[in-house]
């Protein structure tokens, strides 16, 4: 009885000791993925904070080109972290319009296209040789706002700076009407010194814009067993929309009336497409230095890209160099390390002939 008890409990210390060392090589395996996790991304933070300022921006830091705009703001540590696996070499900002003796005053919209509820930035800019002919100079600009029906949406005056530059902006109602919105701006001047003015001169001091107000529509999207949501606002007809998750890439066709200007702004979840970001409109690639394609919108969960175009027909595709991120290496490393300590566990029983931590009946 003793002899049985005592091979018993040599097994039991063998099935102890089988465990002691499967559980240390489990957690040595663990140990040693999340140290080389924590210096990948020690390594990809030093990256980070050493790029230059033109770098940085990319990958989500705010520029100063962005003042104003609310959901150009929410850059944060976390947010700049995620713009490192999703990111565009695309502009954050639209150049602005240079004046010249042909145009001495200019006014445009940050983007060329917002959605109901959106702030809307107006900014432009006086040609210094105008401001020279008026008495007193240049201090105000009035702008006035209407919808694609006359409505007024918005009168607002902003301040001209010492360079002749003004900039000011306004929400838009969440129940916005939809279309082309026109921009009328007018240079403030006295009504006597108005009456002193050559009509050359009167001819010069207002000029307009346009930018679009559309609602989004979601273009839904179900990738290794998750659904996900594409926005996708347009001035344009819009139709086969599809996402190729082994292409990396998402595709859509455009079209309207010809010799008009398309616009389209699309939302992708980085969750969904991330790495580098680029579109191609009918094939072609378009490059970085093109203001043919502006992001308008990069935070940790999202980026919205503006797309520009003429009318009539295109084909445009938003590619990039990884899809819906693969289960964490980490977790699969200690999901295999638990598997090899069940197989020990199992091979040490069979072989110590204990069932259950018990020993077969004779």
């Amino acid at each position: 009885m003793s002899k049985r008890k005592s091979n018993e409990t040599s097994r039991l210390a063998m099935v102890l000791a089988a465990l002691s060392v499967a559980g240390m090589l489990a957690g040595s395996i663990f140990a040693t993925t999340m140290i080389v996790s924590a210096r990948t991304l020690q390594s990809a933070y030093a990256e980070s904070y050493n790029s230059s300022p033109q770098q940085q921006q990319m990958y989500g830091e705010k520029s100063n080109s962005t003042k104003g705009d609310d959901s150009k703001s929410q850059s944060t540590s976390m947010g700049a972290n995620a713009s490192m696996s999703a990111g565009a070499s695309y502009k954050h900002s639209y150049p602005k319009e240079k004046t010249d003796d042909k145009i001495p005053f200019t006014v445009h919209a940050e983007n060329h296209l917002y959605k109901p509820g959106d702030k809307v930035t107006l900014e432009g800019s006086i040609l210094s040789s105008l401001g020279s002919q008026i008495t007193g100079g240049i201090t105000n600009v009035k702008l006035n706002v209407t919808d694609n029906k006359g409505n007024t949406t918005a009168q607002k005056d902003a301040a001209v700076d010492g360079s002749g530059e003004f900039m000011t902006s306004f929400d838009l109602p969440a129940n916005a009407e939809q279309g082309a919105y026109t921009i009328n701006a007018i240079i403030d001047v006295k009504a006597d010194i108005l009456g002193t003015l050559g009509a050359s001169i009167k001819s010069k001091l207002e000029t307009f814009a346009k930018f679009e107000v559309i609602s989004p529509n979601a273009f839904a999207v179900k990738a290794e067993g998750k659904d996900f949501k594409v926005d996708i606002a347009s001035n344009s007809t819009v139709k086969n929309e599809e996402f190729n998750e082994q292409a990396k890439k998402i595709s859509f066709h455009v079209e309207g009336q010809t010799g008009t200007r398309g616009v389209t702004q699309i939302t992708i979840p980085k969750a969904l497409l991330s790495g580098e970001i680029t579109v191609s409109i009918d094939g072609k690639v378009i490059p970085p230095e093109s203001s043919d394609v502006a992001v308008v919108s990069d935070n940790d969960q999202n980026m919205t890209l503006e797309i520009n175009y003429h009318h009539s027909e295109h084909t445009i595709e938003v590619s990039g160099t990884s899809v819906v991120p693969e289960f964490p290496i980490s977790a699969l490393i200690l999901a295999a390390a638990i598997g090899s300590v069940m197989a020990i566990v199992a091979i040490t029983c069979r072989k110590s002939g204990i069932n259950g931590f018990q020993s077969k009946s004779k």
